[in-house]
């Protein structure tokens, strides 16, 4: 598409589950940076994480019960992406954790000022508080549907990330590789495994949605040169 098109930049967009307490489903959230979780280096209970990862999961901590902590699936060392900058030296790649969104586009971001997101599905069901956008937290993203309360724990603990989904820091990346600005845009449908019950994506991934949709709009409107 960047080959093809006269592209000037690239919103992504879309829901993504809810990784930090502070935060509620419905909330938007447009991070300042964005890491590749899905990386690993998986070895067996007896071997070493290679010393260039950047976290460790012990698989033997979540053992229910607990007993000794040792686990067969061993240990899972998480690796760093690697980055082919525009503006570095040709076909030499940077080893990177953190992708970093556009920072004047951010700042566009920081001042849409009270947006008004919606708060119900329809008139018999509406969340407990009024959605709120966040702009500056951080992302992850994985080849994983996350919901599971442990990993989402660890993820929020380890990366100190706010929401995770399945694409962004594969755009993100993408955009800079080849010198586009870019900015990603997130509504929260769930809470990745903190719920108490059954995932909540099936009852408020369309109003994620649709505030997702409202913050793009107002994006957009705020691009220099784009006419109402």
């Amino acid at each position: 598409m960047l080959d093809l098109f006269d592209v000037k930049g690239i919103i992504h967009f879309g829901i993504a589950g809810n990784a930090n307490n502070s935060m509620s489903i419905g909330d938007v959230s447009i991070p300042s940076q964005v890491a590749h979780t899905g990386i690993w280096d998986w070895v067996n209970p007896h071997g070493t994480v290679d010393e260039d990862d950047v976290a460790q999961l012990d698989i033997g901590s979540f053992n229910v019960p607990k007993a000794n902590g040792t686990n067969l699936l061993g240990h899972i060392g998480y690796r760093k992406e690697q980055y082919f900058s525009e503006s570095g030296t040709p076909n030499t790649a940077q080893s990177v954790v953190w992708t970093k969104i556009t920072p004047h586009w951010l700042q566009l971001a920081s001042n849409f000022g009270d947006l008004k997101l919606e708060q119900c599905v329809n008139s018999s069901l509406c969340l407990p508080q009024k959605p709120k956008l966040v702009v500056g937290l951080r992302a992850s993203t994985a080849n994983i549907f996350l919901d599971n309360a442990a990993y989402r724990d660890f993820l929020f603990q380890t990366f100190h990330i706010s929401s995770v989904d399945m694409e962004s820091a594969a755009v993100v990346m993408t955009s800079l590789s080849n010198g586009f600005p870019v900015i990603v845009i997130r509504g929260l449908s769930d809470l990745a495994g903190g719920q108490q019950g059954k995932n909540a994506i099936g009852i408020f991934g369309y109003l994620a949605a649709v505030n997702t949709a409202k913050a793009v709009l107002e994006f957009i409107g705020k691009l220099p040169g784009y006419a109402h």
